[in-house]
């Protein structure tokens, strides 16, 4: 492989590694924002006029839960993504070698 094709695909390496890393961390950050979103909504439904030992109807957790647990393919999607781009990039810094 020439030394001009080596650099050319170091650089697609690196700017994928790029890419997929930060959109993995983007996904990661919408991910803990819905979250605490919904802990936000959860706490400020109704929890503020109850005594410490008044039960949780299971009604509101089940809310919580689905609201929590609702997209689990945007995490794998991210953890994934987050993967591509650490090999990508090791790829790309043994071509850089």
């Amino acid at each position: 492989m020439s030394e001009t094709a080596q650099v050319a695909l170091a650089v697609v390496c690196f700017s994928v590694a790029l890419l997929a890393q930060v959109t993995g961390l983007a996904m990661l950050v919408a991910d803990a924002r819905r979250t605490g979103s919904a802990l936000r909504r959860w706490r400020d439904s109704g929890m503020a006029g109850r005594e410490r030992e008044a039960p949780v109807r299971l009604a509101e957790l089940t809310g919580l839960l689905d609201s929590l647990l609702g997209n689990r393919f945007d995490r794998a999607a991210a953890v994934a993504l987050l993967a591509v781009g650490v090999v990508a990039s090791a790829a790309g810094g043994f071509l850089a070698l």
